[in-house]
């Protein structure tokens, strides 16, 4: 398996691009940025062009997602508020203003169906909160909320969520705290499940493999972890990045994994042996996200170095 440099898009914002998502079809990518604004990016063969910019998104965001639909986005900025708008018209389906202050980070929309549900929901990282929000955006309210676990530790423990996920069944919520705790939810009920042990720094952001059974975390501590999410147990602990890990992405086809690290390298691994594939150094500076493509076919990169990398894969 490989990881091929297609372009490379400088200046792709004004500051640091700290978050990306992939529209379900594969051919519209979000990113978002310092810079206080979302942009939306074609895939024209093998380049991105920019298609639309959202602005006024008060001192920097820090999450993105585009629902299963592919109708609509949803972005999550410094000034907690969370925007929900039209994939469509671009126009604003509503914003969340009410949130205290650092209690958004991480967002996820839920696949259709999660917990039984029609409606449109969106998992939000708590921050300062140590719980995860869940949004109801149809009804414009918070439909749940969901307490991290109490530390045994708790003089040293710090109480921030930065990062969620669902799993791509809709059965299961992960999310990722500064602390290291890693808890998994009944996204039905919204009872905890298990805590997944073995980090101790933040966990910066996590992913489901795509069969569901498995949780991939980025963190701090310069490794990923890959756990079994049914039994709560630590299969391997990934080495490989000189500095702290910031993102990570499952490939579609549940063989492979990238992640994105402070060492302003992507690294591609393998799941099947264990080890690291490939490591890309197109990057300058702290590489924020990575995300595969639904189909698997291309992988994107955003960094602090304002660039946005795409990347072709080949099994």
């Amino acid at each position: 398996m490989r990881l091929s440099l297609l372009q490379k898009h400088e200046n792709a914002h004004e500051d640091s691009v700290w978050t990306a998502a992939w529209a379900p079809d594969g051919g519209t990518l979000v990113t978002g940025s310092v810079d206080e604004s979302v942009k939306l990016w074609n895939e024209a063969g093998d380049t991105l062009e920019q298609k639309h910019q959202l602005v006024g998104l008060s001192l920097g965001v820090v999450g993105v997602d585009v629902d299963a639909s592919g109708r609509y986005g949803a972005s999550s900025s410094l000034d907690s508020y969370v925007t929900v708008w039209d994939m469509t018209d671009y126009s604003t389906l509503h914003q969340f203003t009410n949130i205290p202050p650092s209690e958004t980070w991480g967002l996820a929309f839920a696949p259709p169906g999660a917990a039984g549900s029609d409606k449109l929901l969106l998992a939000v990282a708590g921050g300062t909160a140590n719980a995860v929000r869940l949004l109801d955006v149809g009804a414009k309210a918070e439909a749940a909320t969901l307490g991290m676990p109490e530390a045994a530790d708790k003089q040293r423990r710090e109480k921030f969520v930065l990062s969620v996920a669902y799993s791509p069944d809709g059965r299961r919520i992960a999310a990722g705290g500064m602390d290291g705790t890693v808890a998994l939810f009944d996204a039905a009920t919204g009872k905890l499940l298990h805590t997944l042990d073995g980090h101790f720094k933040p966990v910066r952001d996590l992913t489901f493999t795509p069969d569901s059974k498995q949780v991939i975390t980025a963190c701090d501590d310069n490794h990923a972890h890959l756990y079994d999410a049914e039994h709560a147990e630590l299969i391997e602990a990934f080495s490989g990045h000189e500095s702290w890990v910031l993102s990570v992405s499952a490939h579609p086809s549940g063989t492979a994994f990238a992640t994105g690290s402070s060492d302003s390298k992507v690294k591609l691994w393998d799941l099947s042996t264990r080890t690291c594939a490939q490591t890309c150094s197109e990057h300058t500076d702290q590489v924020w996200s990575v995300r595969f493509r639904p189909d698997g076919g291309r992988l994107a990169s955003a960094s602090d170095d304002r660039t946005v990398c795409l990347f072709d894969f080949a099994p």
